[in-house]
């Protein structure tokens, strides 16, 4: 899912807090109880409005950060009610209750208590909205059981007045799609909507969207019957368009004739005005699920239809191989011609709900030689000791004893979106040493399990003086100084324990960014390079990268000095290093053309590599290719019969960070976290998406915006003493909103936010600032605190303004 981004800044840890190790951590013993992991439990919840049931919300039963609960969103009925449907799955529910807060979970709208008839419960909620709250939170609790054995469950949905909303007619129209294109039925009629181009890859039913041929969208010849009910959840709705997320599991022959069963996943975002529907975007996601069935031919593994960078690791033998697919953990042992079950919350047949859950994910620690493999859980834990939970858990495959052991568990009060970030690069697990590594509280920690012992390895690690690898096996981090003042940086790799220092020359400083495919990334500054961007933000720049391999040996550098040229950040995503660059004049820093760096991974001399194939019924499929083949193609089915949970470790942050992220959320899904939002914007761009402050502030959104704005009556002239920026920056106070640097972004992006009813500061040059107050299809309107006139220029024209300070704009977000 979603491609983990490393940043200049690399990621802190937002709910950073005191580090608190449970007693069990000092009072471990012998005596771990064997559990299994057993059946879900909890209820589930759903909404009917207008006649269709919508949002199936599963339970929390802990107390979750409201701000980080927004996958989903419920218009009310006209009347101000919301019925919810709830599956109480043999629970005894003994009261219930409801909360509705603002979006950054300051203020309480409303609450109360209700009752269950039939399963069904009706919220008053007319009065909880009022017209300047856009959306709400709902949290509905749960009580379960009485006495001791009591336990609330809380369940979550954004809120919206049903005015205005055209959700409905854009529902029918996806459900209407969905249909014709699963019965191949009407293929003109769903030719209108799409727009076939070269945009697709038309080899592959991986993924298809609106710029695939109609036969792809139409499932060519897989035929597929739908298993269980299609689950149909509002991520985004507004007057202008709504976002839709369907999902299902489908079951189609495959090239031999067998039946293969299917995740899919399937968005929709759909305007409608009037009685016309435009069908803004289309993606459907579908990967085969890996099953006992017959899954190995004589080349290797057979995966079927499933994206093409699978996880996987294989020991030095290339004799096994641990792999996930679709949230399940498989190992393969070629010697024992054994296929293990490693780990995974959905049972084979399952069509249960809450067991097919999609909200947790995976990731392989490492294996080793005999095939113990460490492993991590993170996000929503849909069954077992945790279930309700959302969090991280470390865990430790055993083989000879066919067990899984639980070494720890870190809980979050986020959603799995944001839990994945945060939890998933955090902590490492090193078995062959029994060390648990935690960053959290700006401190490393280093936890020996076998002696019960806690080490701090450094603190006071804020973002910009550490780096986190994608796997989390490597991390970097100053020793030293302030920030931008380090003369040491120390490199580790968790799982080798091996280290080494990078140190700066005399008058320079060292900044770590990032890894990349093993490698790592820093900066080198210096601090009479310190100066201010044309937004008045200082920065002291680094006028070279360098990147080093696990010797410490230097492989790059880059620099651009030479051109007055020098690099604020970077982003890493995949293979690509974008380098941010900032051109100097005088004090002032621009920002300027953008420099990129690829790294290719030279493919490992291995037996087992992940390659595809194709045939004419499934088109792009792939499997694990053995080079020296499979001799038998049936194999031994295990799966691990018990798990040890009992006094594992429990690590509990505390706290709250209050510095502001930028969520970026496209095909109902968060797709990435930044801490820019000119960094965000771009990215939303790209797909369509959304950006979401930390504070549930909407920063920008794709399309939803007039095509003519303006405010009215904004005169903004100098005062004496004062510059133009400082005048802009003095008239935006009486807004009572949140300054965000929009540096980057293009024209077009920032006419959102003064739709919004907020000027938009704009530097023409370092000491020059005006604020755009409106806009036409063709012209600009702007205040210049110079002499106090507004003025009308083209978009062009006003481009051509703003490209000499490298487009800064300073946005201003309600």
């Amino acid at each position: 899912m979603i491609k983990r981004i490393i940043k200049g800044i690399v990621l802190a840890v937002f709910f950073a807090g005191a580090l608190l190790i449970s007693n069990y951590v000092m009072n471990r013993g012998t005596d771990d109880k064997i559990m299994t992991m057993g059946e879900p439990t909890l209820p589930v919840v759903s909404f009917t409005v207008s006649g269709q049931e919508i949002n199936l919300l599963s339970g929390y039963v802990d107390q979750m950060d409201v701000t980080a609960m927004r996958d989903t969103i419920t218009p009310l009925e006209s009347n101000g009610t919301l019925q919810a449907e709830i599956a109480e799955n043999g629970n005894k529910i003994s009261k219930i209750s409801y909360k509705v807060y603002s979006l950054d979970g300051a203020d309480t709208y409303a609450e109360g208590k209700v009752k269950e008839e039939d399963g069904k419960v009706t919220l008053e909620l007319g009065t909880a909205l009022d017209q300047s709250a856009r959306e709400a939170v709902l949290k509905l609790t749960l009580t379960l059981g009485s006495g001791e054995a009591q336990k609330k469950v809380n369940y979550f949905t954004r809120i919206e007045k049903p005015d205005e909303i055209t959700a409905w007619k854009c529902l029918t129209f996806a459900k209407d799609f969905h249909a014709k294109a699963l019965d191949q039925s009407d293929e003109d009629t769903l030719s209108m909507y799409l727009e076939p181009g070269e945009e697709s890859d038309n080899t592959t039913y991986q993924t298809v969207n609106i710029h695939s041929d109609i036969t792809h969208i139409q499932w060519g010849n897989l035929n597929p019957e739908i298993v269980g009910d299609v689950q149909w959840s509002l991520k985004e709705s507004n007057s202008v368009y709504t976002s839709i997320l369907a999902k299902y599991q489908v079951r189609c022959q495959d090239d031999k004739e067998e039946t293969a069963r299917y995740n899919v996943k399937e968005f929709f975002r759909i305007r409608s005005v009037g009685d016309t529907i435009y069908l803004l975007d289309y993606n459907r996601d579908l990967q085969e699920v890996f099953s006992s069935r017959s899954v190995m031919d004589q080349k290797g593994i057979l995966l079927g239809i499933v994206p093409e960078d699978v996880p996987y690791e294989t020991n030095k033998k290339d004799s096994i191989l641990a792999f996930v697919q679709n949230r399940t953990l498989w190992m393969y042992n070629k010697k024992n011609e054994e296929l293990t079950k490693v780990f995974s919350f959905a049972e084979e047949d399952t069509q249960d709900v809450r067991s097919l859950n999609d909200q947790h994910a995976v990731r392989i620690i490492s294996m080793d030689d005999h095939g113990n493999i460490a492993f991590a859980v993170y996000g929503y834990m849909n069954r077992g000791e945790h279930e309700g939970e959302v969090g991280v858990g470390i865990y430790y495959f055993n083989v000879d004893s066919n067990l899984i052991q639980e070494k720890g568990f870190i809980p979050s009060t986020k959603s799995f979106a944001i839990a994945e970030d945060e939890l998933g690069k955090m902590v490492y697990y090193n078995h062959a040493q029994e060390l648990l590594y935690v960053l959290a509280d700006q401190v490393l920690y280093r936890i020996d399990l076998d002696k019960n012992q806690q080490e701090v390895l450094a603190k006071g690690l804020e973002a910009g003086k550490y780096a986190v690898s994608d796997d989390g096996h490597q991390l970097a981090y100053q020793t030293d100084g302030e920030k931008d003042a380090a003369k040491e940086i120390r490199v580790m790799d968790l799982s080798s324990g091996d280290e080494y220092s990078v140190k700066a020359a005399k008058n320079e400083a060292v900044r770590p960014l990032g890894f990349l495919n093993g490698d790592f990334i820093y900066g080198i500054l210096r601090t009479s390079d310190a100066g201010k961007t044309a937004s008045g933000e200082k920065t002291t720049p680094m006028y070279q990268l360098e990147i080093h391999d696990s010797k410490n040996k230097k492989i790059a550098e880059y620099s651009f000095e030479d051109q007055g040229i020098y690099i604020s950040d970077i982003l890493i995503e995949g293979n690509m290093v974008t380098l941010n660059r900032l051109a100097k004049a005088g004090e002032i820093y621009n920002v300027t053309s953008q420099e990129y760096i690829t790294n290719n991974v030279e493919k490992k001399d291995t037996k087992i590599s992940l390659t595809s194939y194709s045939s004419e019924k499934l088109g792009k499929q792939y499997r694990f290719t053995f080079a020296e083949g499979i001799e038998k193609t049936e194999v031994k089915l295990l799966q691990p019969d018990q798990q040890v949970a009992e006094n594992a470790l429990t690590i509990v942050l505390k706290g709250k960070d209050d510095r502001v992220k930028y969520y970026v959320y496209g095909m109902g899904e968060l797709v990435g976290i930044y801490d820019k939002a000119g960094y965000a914007i771009q990215k939303a761009e790209k797909i369509s998406g959304v950006v979401i402050s930390s504070e549930q502030a909407y920063v920008w959104e794709k399309g939803n915006r007039d095509l003519v704005y303006s405010i009215e009556n904004v005169v903004v002239t100098k005062e004496s003493g004062e510059s133009s920026l400082e005048a802009c920056e003095r008239y935006m106070k009486s807004y009572e909103v949140e300054k965000t640097d929009l540096t980057g972004c293009t024209l077009d992006q920032v006419l959102y936010v003064i739709n919004k009813g907020c000027p938009v500061i704009a530097l023409t040059s370092a000491d020059h600032a005006i604020l755009m107050t409106g806009y036409s299809k063709t012209d600009i309107t702007y205040s210049d605190p110079d002499t106090g006139a507004s003025q009308t220029v083209t978009m062009d024209e006003m481009n051509a303004m703003v490209a000499g300070s490298g487009n800064t704009f300073i946005g201003y977000i309600k």
